[in-house]
């Protein structure tokens, strides 16, 4: 399995994975009142950090090592970075407090992970039209 695949794979699973969160926490009736809360968002986390990475390669395909690994660790970087603005973005249009939704606390984690897999999708549809001409 090549880079691109792979980041699409774990795209469409952290996708999945925090959907799941979402809709656990939403029948258990708000944030830490569901047990598959915690093993979802660490199973979704994961999927997304091998997201990240898995496209930080593909995009590094050919170049050194080093470049490689240092664009592994600059994705990441920068992907945490950016789901720190989207949610400092969310706080200060919906306030944190008690009566605050809890759909507003998991915004950031949609954001980034259907983000992720936009530009999975587009890198995969690129990869795959440069192998065909």
């Amino acid at each position: 399995m090549n880079s691109t695949r792979l980041a699409l794979v774990a795209a469409v699973a952290t996708v999945l994975l925090w959907g799941a969160k979402s809709t656990a926490i939403g029948i258990a009736g708000g944030l830490d009142l569901s047990p598959w809360e915690s093993p979802l968002f660490l199973a979704g986390l994961l999927a997304m950090l091998t997201t990240v990475v898995s496209l930080a390669l593909s995009l590094t395909r050919g170049r050194p090592g080093w470049v490689r690994a240092g664009s592994a660790v600059l994705a990441t970087v920068t992907g945490v970075g950016l789901t720190l603005v989207v949610a400092a973005g969310v706080d200060a249009w919906a306030a944190p407090g008690p009566g605050r939704h809890w759909v507003w606390s998991e915004v950031n984690l949609w954001v980034g992970a259907l983000a992720a897999l936009g530009l999975v999708v587009v890198l995969r549809r690129r990869h795959l039209t440069e192998g065909a001409s």
